[in-house]
């Protein structure tokens, strides 16, 4: 992979995770807030809980994108991003420009989904 497509693919990681970890913030100190509230009306009641379980859903996704991205700055200074934790082949640019915290190629992604998938069912 050229060095340029690298430290590009590293800014927008870099970035994101500077972003994903303000709105974690900010959804913190949101839950928070929404704890503290003495709703006596029912509906205000409902439609904070609801509030609540959306906004607790968008932290707890937002923190695994967080620890995806870490990990995927760790392998810079490993010198193996953008290789595949299964195959250890290297991860097609294409596929890191949709999702720079890849931790798969295309093919291993599909076999790590089904085994998940199974893992699920039983």
């Amino acid at each position: 992979m050229r060095e340029e497509d690298l430290l590009s693919l590293k800014y927008i990681l870099e970035e994101r995770l500077l972003y994903l970890e303000n709105m974690c913030f900010d959804l913190g100190s949101n839950l928070k807030e929404m704890h503290g509230l003495k709703l006596k009306d029912h509906a205000d009641i409902i439609s904070a809980q609801s509030q609540l379980h959306f906004e607790d859903s968008v932290l707890q996704r937002n923190v695994k994108e967080i620890d995806e991205i870490k990990s995927s700055l760790a392998k810079f200074q490993d010198s193996v991003y953008g290789i595949c934790e299964m195959c250890e082949d290297e991860i097609d640019i294409e596929r890191l420009q949709a999702k720079p915290h890849a931790r798969f190629c295309i093919s291993c992604r599909e076999i790590y989904e089904k085994q998940e998938t199974q893992k699920e069912r039983t």
